[in-house]
């Protein structure tokens, strides 16, 4: 009981103080509320405009056996895509670009006297410039600028520039491992011509393979004359003598087989990833002009700055009779 008797006391002291005070209060709120209109007045518009974006799955274009059907071009991609995308569009290299082809240096009306030009450059990029994820995974491209047009214009552009820089990433590592695959599969085919020719000139001394041995037996014992006879005697003694090796070249021919066909569906692969330039997003919504600002909010500035300024008046008044009470 006594401690409500108390809150109200406190209630009424406080609402009493306000009362007292109330027009240094009310002249402190118009006033706060007349210079943030002002201030709410000079400050820039500003437009925006965002370009929503999916990642795709995969870069490659190419849809062989090789590949699994969720590593497709025509899949969405997922968290790690989505974090790649955002720290290609986040790169300097697309902010360079930017900048250049927009001349933003001057379009930001950036002090070229000053000692920090590049990082003054830099952040106020950074202030009007930004990439997101939003709850659904897509990643936002969202710009702001005193042009309506020019913030449309910069986020496509930057949309755009998010698969050529990727691509050109892509194409030289790419061009890499096409020429390595390309150096190995010129090697293994060098190898399997050059043991066709030996097993070639084997077959021309009249070796014969395991299966034909046999036959060969047989004809040899069928034989009309000595000297067909001794043909084929021949034959057996090289089989004899080389049939082993045969043998063994026959293998490495059935391996080097395996071995190129294997490697030849990597280098078409690698000969597709180098020589295309897909896209590696899904665009679900281009920029377009804004009709209306997004900055500033002026009534929202003027309230707050107002609100605070009462605020800060009464903590400061009251801190000021919490004193002199003190004195007494």
């Amino acid at each position: 009981m006594a401690q409500k008797n108390e809150m109200e006391m406190n209630s009424l002291d406080l609402l009493g103080f306000l009362w007292k005070n109330r027009k240094s209060i009310l002249i402190i709120g118009f006033i706060a509320a007349v210079v943030s209109s002002f201030v709410a007045l000079v400050i820039e518009e500003k437009f925006e405009s965002t370009v929503t974006l999916y990642p795709s799955k995969t870069s490659s274009v190419s849809f062989g056996e090789i590949n699994n059907e969720d590593q497709t071009v025509s899949k969405f991609g997922e968290e790690e895509e989505a974090e790649q995308m955002l720290q290609i569009l986040e790169s300097a290299k697309i902010r360079e670009e930017i900048i250049t082809k927009f001349d933003l240096l001057n379009h930001y009306e950036i002090d070229t006297t000053g000692k920090y030009i590049f990082t003054e450059l830099n952040e106020t990029y950074a202030d009007n410039i930004s990439f997101t994820r939003n709850k659904n995974g897509a990643v936002l491209i969202t710009v702001l600028d005193k042009s309506p047009d020019t913030a449309a214009l910069i986020a496509n552009e930057i949309a755009d520039l998010f698969d050529r820089t990727k691509n050109a990433m892509i194409h030289a590592r790419a061009i890499t491992d096409f020429n390595i695959k390309k150096e190995k599969l010129k090697k293994l085919e060098s190898e399997m011509q050059s043991l066709r020719d030996t097993m070639s000139v084997l077959s021309s001394l009249g070796v014969v393979t395991a299966d034909a041995y046999q036959g060969l037996t047989d004809a040899m014992l069928k034989a009309g004359d000595l000297k067909t006879k001794n043909e084929y005697k021949q034959k057996l003694a090289m089989t004899e003598k080389f049939g082993s090796l045969l043998k063994a070249f026959q293998i490495e021919t059935e391996f080097l087989s395996e071995r190129i066909s294997t490697l030849k569906s990597s280098y078409e692969q690698a000969e597709t990833d180098a020589n295309s330039f897909p896209s590696h997003k899904f665009t679900v919504e281009e920029a377009s002009p804004a009709e209306k600002k997004s900055y500033p909010v002026r009534w929202l500035i003027v309230v707050i700055t107002s609100l605070s300024s009462v605020l800060f008046t009464c903590i400061v008044l009251l801190f000021n009779e919490k004193i002199k009470e003190l004195k007494l």
